[in-house]
């Protein structure tokens, strides 16, 4: 057997490693979901139909907070679009 020699590497501190990452590009996740914002946004669709009560940007516009949508807002949505009656009058005359 020849002896081989064991090379340390170099350590790096965590704060510089993630430097080093913000400097890559995107990934295709990232540029999907930056597209799935944007067309909500601009159709305003799901919560992206109301304002935003906790950064107060009109509905339409995207938080100030990036890639992320604040629960305020989603929970707004829910409460507007959740149904009155749980079934339609329709379903009720059949039965």
């Amino acid at each position: 057997m020849s002896p081989t020699t064991v090379l340390s590497l170099p350590q790096r501190p965590a704060l510089t490693a993630t430097r080093a990452s913000a400097a890559l590009p995107p990934s295709a996740l990232d540029a999907m979901l930056d597209a799935t914002y944007e067309t909500h946004r601009r159709f305003q669709h799901g919560a992206f139909a109301e304002p935003c009560p906790t950064c107060h940007v009109p509905a339409g516009e995207l938080c100030l907070t990036r890639r992320s949508v604040h629960a305020a807002r989603r929970l707004a949505h829910r409460v507007r679009v959740a149904p009155a009656k749980p079934f339609l009058p329709t379903a009720v005359k059949a039965c």
